[in-house]
């Protein structure tokens, strides 16, 4: 199925290409790019066209030497185990590449999620920058969870802090927030202090199993940190926090990306790219996996009051991100990874350019063709007359 406009290429510069693929499907794919032995002019219409060609290529008649790994391309990361340790592990591996290899590609607010984008038909959609659409996106969760200043709100999963920085602003609550990322809490703290409400924001670097005492919350709020939660500790998230919420009046916000229903048991089971060489210990969950997560782990205490699809709002941004990596790569992001890792060669950092820009594409093409999701769901008390209102 050809996707309107774009023209799906590669261009083969080694032989060890194909026995790489034979041998090792998707991810021998994605090491021949990050090896030059392949290139694309457009990679992510590489990726969209045999996503939207799957079932003519995972065909036996059709795959002539090739196991044709791209009827698997998008079973994104797999963690079978994810203790404290483990995902302290998986969270420095991802977030410690450096605060300003993050902040070369990220908009100001430093915010790492899906945003909210004015609609296409709005007459402003095409002039608004990446950090009013983030903006957006979290006075949206701010609304759905209706933060007040009498509220203690925890956020679990920091990022760089515009999350709490913006609740704490805007409507003076306390926020305790969390990370497993020394890199991030360092630089988050600043961006806290620098903004004025220090003295209403903490960051800890803790896991979200560790927080019993801190509590109980008014609002707990999670933007895109549930898929390194893992498959089997879904349930206990939830059951955290049902634990962590007051039992009076809680509301919750939850954003994810997702995985379709059809393909998930076959996902979870394999390995990829984005394992290997993004996020190890990650998992996306389905939006029924969620829901029956959400359902099982506070044993029906957290009722699902909304759910809200954000994929179409991702794909602008990952373009976005690309194109601001690409453009300062060599100005910003090469003399920081010179400074933390002098043993770096030109061949090692031409593979991590690389590396990040096949990431990018690789996610633009699944949100593209509908074979990753984002949701936001907002969850509350069975007594939480709040959530009547408008927010």
């Amino acid at each position: 199925m050809p996707f309107p406009g774009r023209s799906p290429s590669i261009t083969v510069h080694s032989d060890t290409f194909w026995a790489r693929v034979l041998l090792l499907g998707d991810l021998g794919f994605a090491e021949s790019y990050m090896l030059h032995e392949i290139s694309s002019d457009d990679l992510t219409a590489v990726f969209e066209f045999f996503i939207g060609n799957s079932e003519a290529t995972t065909k036996p008649a059709a795959a002539g030497l090739w196991p044709w790994f791209f009827g698997k391309l998008f079973r994104v990361v797999l963690s079978r185990t994810n203790d404290i340790k483990t995902a302290q592990l998986n969270a420095e591996s991802h977030y410690s590449e450096s605060n300003e290899m993050f902040s070369s590609f990220l908009s100001p607010d430093m915010t790492y999620s899906a945003p909210i984008w004015l609609p296409k038909s709005d007459p402003c959609s095409q002039a608004e920058t990446l950090e009013e659409a983030q903006l957006r996106k979290l006075e949206y969760a701010m609304r759905q969870t209706r933060v007040q200043a009498s509220d203690h709100v925890l956020e679990i999963g920091t990022g760089w802090g515009s999350f709490a920085i913006m609740a704490a602003r805007t409507t003076g609550c306390r926020v305790t927030t969390v990370t497993l990322s020394k890199e991030q809490k360092q630089l988050a703290e600043k961006r806290i202090r620098d903004a004025g409400v220090g003295d209403r924001v903490e960051v800890l670097n803790a896991d979200y199993r560790e927080l019993d005492g801190v509590g109980p919350f008014d609002k707990i709020v999670s933007i895109e940190m549930i898929e390194h939660v893992g498959h089997d500790c879904l349930g206990t998230f939830f059951e955290c926090m049902d634990r962590y919420m007051k039992a009076q009046g809680g509301i919750g916000y939850f954003q994810c990306i997702t995985i379709p229903e059809s393909r998930y048991e076959r996902y979870r089971r394999g390995e990829d790219f984005i394992k290997k060489y993004i996020f190890p210990g990650g998992h996306l969950p389905t939006v029924s996996g969620l829901v029956a997560g959400i359902d099982h782990g506070s044993r029906g205490r957290l009722i699902v009051d909304e759910i809200k699809s954000l994929s179409a709002h991702y794909p602008r941004a990952l373009r976005s991100w690309k194109e601001s990596f690409l453009a300062n790569f060599e100005l910003r992001i090469v003399p920081a990874l010179r400074r933390r890792r002098p043993e770096m060669t030109t061949a090692d950092l031409d593979m991590f350019k690389r590396r990040w820009e096949y990431y990018f594409s690789y996610c633009e093409a699944g949100f593209n063709t509908k074979s990753l999701g984002n949701v936001a769901i907002t969850v509350g008390r069975e007594n939480c007359v709040a959530l009547l209102e408008d927010p």
